[in-house]
């Protein structure tokens, strides 16, 4: 998957990348006989029995888990992986926790495996995200599994617990220059010996927690699935022996990764890269930071790469767990979804060229534990805007494939305090909710939840009271206008209110406030919506509700706006205090002016948006009552703003041919598409039809360019005075003969880009 070389990746000072071949104590014994020669029944009897196995696992650990985080959002994932630690499959759970579980595993065999030796009924705890976490909150317990005195497999879990430490409750701590501000992290430590849970272990890892009760039941609750899964598995082995066992196993491995190495082949040799801007490293900062990607494919094998990745700083890093995890997660649920999560052979065709040092594969001791909330998000919506960009290249059945990317964070409320004189941390995960990004051929689903994690749900407005101390005024659909609009609009998100009840007050320690969108959409759709907190100190929502009035409208409210970053400190609140949040609605996908009329009146008619922001994002003329389209009138308001914004665009650095009327052209997407140029393979526009030059360069220097401030889009991305976000700007790359959008992107002033698609 990604081979080491130079500077020693070892889990300490910089992040684990096994080599090709583990190290491992010559006394610990391996099984590696594995059948070749099964019957089809058989095998697919014992397939499917290690595939529910998975799954028994993961309910068992939604059972047994008292957590919200993990009964409801499912913020946990369960594996089987060969003795090796080669991952066989993976639940329906966080995708990115993919590889977390395999290079935990693979660490722990080359460096437990003499001292103190690995053996049968032993488990394994870490939280280190230098070995394999994505951040501290999210623990491996990996079981190795004996046949005999061989070690057979092993079958691991990771979760997100509740408070493992650190400086902030819910340990997504804003404020932590450096790992000794953050959460506690523990390599690879024994927890379980013989089958006896070691309670000074236990204790040692309870001991950091703000909830160590909530925390002991959950780390009860991994080691007793584990146990579960341990026991189907050697049931299995009982039945058909372990050689055929392992041979499944290993032929799922290879099966998978024939399947993905083919459909490699039908995309064509090139590279594909994308570039996510992100607001603020910490509470004090609001400088503005670059994710960068690329993949490159050659054959039947992707290299990725994130040279262009702004240096590690504050406390928005990652280590090259997260980022391969990141990857690895788009990859799959875009490419071998049907694979039912035996992903390892997947991850065979991928290596992975990190740059150390940097705020996606940052060194030791770079702080990491805001992570879950923020970078690993931004990470999957750069893979899912690389990888969308690369299907668009290959053959029209894998084309349909690609996905518009996901929100760049997950956009969450964490708060606590005491309730009835004991603590209480409250994640507010109703971002569950979701609101997914167009795809090149459907608008993206209203509350559709997240590719990334499909099991996962949002609570009740009722439940969430039932267990802490707040009140929910409202929680709606999240309205919408230029954000996420397209020829295929992003689905909608929610708007959220809620103030302490019950309680005199509590502390919020988590949440976002972008004054520039960072989900940019795809081949000239609109960005996504804005994360929004607004927080209204003093209000008279006491007593409106006294009076038989629920609120609902901030706005309405007395009392003061309080002044917050996008990554602030926390905030206490009172009992008068209100907060409102959003989760945010997914990019579009092509440019808006090509909406198909008739769905945008189907919007207006359904409440995503009235006529004028119709008129206003769409250029479509709808009549007062909402019965038609004015045809004429919006074919006459199009041609006028694409006229409009070819006069106020900047030409092109290269004057372009028209194609020639015979020529065929392949669709990429949007108003892209590939044809035979006098000979070259080259970029063309669809409808204008012009020549974009060779598929090898940078189409980009063909196209008008139109670069305005971000704030011109649309009301929706105005950002409260003094942001950052008034000096972020939208470039639109159009194509020179019709003025419809080819690509755009959200950029600093002066801002060069590299080519987001070439072919070789």
């Amino acid at each position: 998957m990604t081979e080491s070389s130079g500077p020693v990746w070892d889990g300490r000072v910089r992040g684990y990348i096994p080599n090709p071949s583990l190290t491992i104590a010559p006394t610990l014994k391996l099984h590696e006989r594995a059948s070749r020669d099964i019957d089809p029944i058989t095998f697919e009897v014992v397939r499917y029995t290690l595939l529910n196995v998975n799954v028994e696992h993961g309910q068992t650990l939604q059972r047994l888990c008292v957590s919200p985080i993990t009964m409801l959002t499912r913020d946990f994932q369960p594996s089987i992986a060969l003795h090796n630690g080669e991952l066989v499959y993976l639940g329906p759970y966080i995708q990115y926790f993919s590889t977390a579980q395999s290079l935990t595993i693979k660490w722990i065999l080359e460096n437990r495996s003499e001292n103190p030796g690995i053996e049968p009924g032993d488990m394994f705890l870490s939280n280190d995200p230098y070995v394999g976490s994505p951040h501290q909150p999210d623990v491996v317990v990996a079981a190795p599994v004996f046949v005999g005195a061989e070690l057979f497999c092993w079958v691991a879990n990771i979760l997100n617990h509740a408070d493992v430490g650190g400086t902030s409750m819910g340990s997504f701590c804003m404020d932590a220059p450096d790992m000794f501000s953050d959460p506690p992290a523990l390599p690879p430590v024994r927890i379980v010996k013989g089958g006896r849970v070691q309670a000074d272990v236990e204790e040692l890892f309870l001991r950091q927690s703000r909830l160590p009760d909530n925390v002991h039941l959950d780390l009860r609750a991994a080691i007793s699935a584990n146990s579960v899964a341990t026991e189907r598995i050697l049931a299995l082995v009982e039945r058909y022996g372990a050689d055929v066992v392992k041979g499944v196993m290993t032929a799922v491995l290879d099966t998978s990764e024939r399947t993905f190495a083919d459909r490699l082949s039908h995309i064509p040799d090139g590279e594909w890269s994308h570039r996510i801007l992100t607001e603020g490293s910490g509470p004090e900062d609001d400088g503005v930071y670059a994710y960068h990607l690329t993949v490159r494919k050659r054959g039947e094998h992707l290299w990725v790469d994130n040279a262009g990745t702004d240096p590690q700083t504050g406390a928005i890093n990652v280590t090259y767990a997260g980022l391969l995890g990141a990857f690895l997660c788009v990859l799959t649920a875009s490419m071998a979804a049907d694979l039912a999560g035996a992903y390892g052979g997947v991850h065979r065709r991928v290596t992975l060229e990190p740059v150390p040092g940097t705020l996606s594969c940052a060194d030791f001791p770079a702080a990491i534990s805001p992570a879950g909330a923020y970078t690993m998000e931004t990470l999957i919506s750069l893979s899912g805007s690389v990888v969308a960009k690369m299907l668009s290249c290959a053959s029209p059945e894998l084309q349909r494939m690609a996905m518009g990317p996901a929100n760049p964070a997950f956009y969450a409320v964490i708060t606590g305090g005491e309730q009835a004189g004991r603590p209480f941390i409250a994640p507010d995960v109703t971002n569950m909710i979701g609101g997914l990004s167009a795809t090149p051929h459907a608008d993206g689903v209203d509350f559709g939840g997240h590719f990334w994690i499909p099991e996962g749900i949002a609570g009740n407005v009722e439940e969430l009271e039932q267990l802490w101390p707040m009140l929910f005024l409202y929680r709606r659909a999240l309205p919408v206008g230029a954000d996420g609009a397209g020829k295929y609009r992003g689905g909608r998100g929610f708007l959220q209110a809620t103030l302490p009840w019950s309680e005199p007050g509590m502390a919020v320690a988590l949440y976002m406030d972008e004054s520039f969108p960072s989900l940019v959409g795809s081949f000239g759709g609109n960005p996504g919506t804005m994360a929004r907190f607004r927080l209204r100190r003093g209000s008279d929502v006491l007593d409106r509700l006294a009076a038989g009035e629920v609120p609902q409208n901030l706005q309405a409210l007395g009392g003061d706006w309080e002044s917050v970053r996008s990554k602030g400190p926390m905030l206490y609140v009172g009992s008068t205090d209100v907060w409102e949040w959003t989760g945010a609605s997914g990019a579009g996908w092509g440019d808006p002016l090509q909406r198909d009329p008739d769905a945008v009146l189907r919007d207006v008619r359904t409440r995503a948006f009235d006529r004028h922001v119709a008129r206003r994002v769409y250029s479509v003329i709808i009549d007062p009552e909402e019965r038609a389209v004015d045809i004429e009138a919006t074919a006459a308001a199009r041609a006028h703003e694409l006229g409009k914004r070819l006069r106020e665009a900047a030409p092109p650095v290269f004057a372009s041919d028209v194609l020639a009327p015979d020529a065929q052209v392949r669709i990429v997407a949007g108003e892209l598409g590939l044809a035979d140029h006098h000979g070259t393979l080259s970029f063309v526009s669809l409808t204008g039809r012009a020549v974009l030059g060779p598929a090898d360069g940078d189409y980009t220097r063909y196209c008008a360019t139109l670069e305005r401030p971000i704030t011109d889009q649309g009301t929706e991305f105005l950002p409260t005075e003094g942001r950052i976000g008034k000096e972020m700007r939208y470039r639109a790359y159009l194509c020179p003969v019709t003025g419809l959008r080819i690509d755009g992107a959200i950029v600093r002033a002066g801002e060069e880009l590299p080519p987001g698609i070439r072919l070789t």
